[in-house]
């Protein structure tokens, strides 16, 4: 006769397996513990995704105490990485541009259509600082497509794009109204 080896549990079998085990601790071996860091942070950390991410979510915070009903939208289709309901049936979406320690915008793609506002969050030096607090400029992707188009350079600052209208801190076009 052969000898098979381990049998390969159910999940319903785990999940019963480990609720019995929960307050035996010879069930379990030792945490794993990871002692901090004795090196300073890496500066790619805060120039990268991570402040990204940051951005993003200091975008929907603003947006949720305005009492917007927005959300992240994890797989960013379409350049969107939030999503506002303005009523049921109609919804804008918002892509964020992160800057550090500038506001010079290495211009990249964004799509440009009705409804869809690019957003750029601007942090400045040093980046480290927790307590600084972003410089926000908002733009119908639409107006700001008109406004790419007629510049010649790979770069352009922000407020000389939000010169003609009055797009810094604009919420207002973001939420709906009450």
């Amino acid at each position: 006769m052969k000898a098979r080896g381990p049998q390969k549990l159910s999940e319903e079998e785990v999940n019963s397996l480990v609720i019995a085990q929960v307050d035996d601790p010879g069930a379990w071996e030792e945490p794993i513990l990871v002692p901090p860091s004795r090196s300073p942070r890496p500066e790619w950390l805060t120039r990268s995704k991570h402040l990204d991410l940051a951005a993003k979510f200091y975008v929907l915070s603003v947006l949720h105490r305005l009492g917007a009903e927005a959300n992240l939208t994890l797989a960013q289709p379409f350049d969107a990485d939030i999503m506002v309901v303005q009523e049921p049936g109609h919804a804008l979406t918002i892509d964020v541009k992160t800057l550090a320690g500038t506001t010079e915008w290495l211009i990249d793609r964004f799509r440009a259509e009705k409804h869809h506002y690019v957003v750029f969050v601007c942090y400045p030096e040093p980046v480290q600082d927790p307590t600084a607090v972003p410089e926000v400029y908002i733009l119908p992707s639409e107006q700001l497509k008109s406004r790419v188009d007629r510049i010649r350079e790979s770069s352009v600052p922000v407020e000389s794009l939000t010169q003609e209208s009055d797009a810094r801190e604009i919420w207002q076009q973001l939420v709906p109204a009450a």
